[in-house]
């Protein structure tokens, strides 16, 4: 799961969760399902949009002076605490589902803060995750045995490490594989 704040004037990119160029190298395979969590409420703009959707008239649900402009190119979602938004990206023969793309309109007044979580095809084998053979063990940054000398292995250890949501930086220095 990964947290987002955006501030005013930041927004995202539409773009697809499913869509990913060598799908059986993916660990756990495509991501088949997207699960956007709302953690705050945002006073203007910051909706999801979904410019590929069918469904065009968000606003004559939602009252059009509550929508920002850019939720008027698509099917878009006002970002409300503690909502949830489930977003199919794939069907059924695991072919993106063009409908998915979706994108984040600008906050234009306050913040916004959400968490995502994908769901893969399959399970994460978290004992392959964390297993690599001496060719695959390296680290990706040139400071890494530096930063592991100084202890940095155990106080950022997300950023070492890794969990099973993010491959870690300097696993080779501290000595995972």
């Amino acid at each position: 799961m990964q947290i987002f704040h955006y501030r005013t004037n930041e927004g995202s990119e539409p773009l697809y969760h499913g869509n990913q160029d060598n799908l059986e190298n993916v660990i756990g395979g495509p991501r088949i399902a997207t699960i956007l969590i709302f953690l705050s409420n945002v006073s203007q703009g910051g909706e999801i949009i979904f410019p590929m959707s069918k469904i065009k008239d968000s606003n004559s649900k939602n009252g059009k002076e509550m929508m920002s402009e850019c939720a008027s190119s698509g099917f878009a979602v006002k970002h409300v605490k503690s909502n949830a938004l489930l977003i199919f990206n794939l069907h059924p023969n695991v072919t993106v589902d063009v409908s998915s793309l979706h994108g984040g309109c600008s906050v234009l007044e306050g913040e916004k803060w959400s968490a995502i979580k994908w769901i893969h095809v399959r399970a994460i084998d978290h004992k392959k995750l964390f297993s690599y053979s001496a060719e695959e063990c390296t680290d990706e940054d040139d400071n890494c045995r530096q930063w592991a000398a100084m202890g940095e292995c155990q106080k950022n250890s997300v950023y070492m490490l890794g969990t099973p949501d993010y491959y870690g930086s300097c696993r080779k220095s501290c000595g995972v594989c």
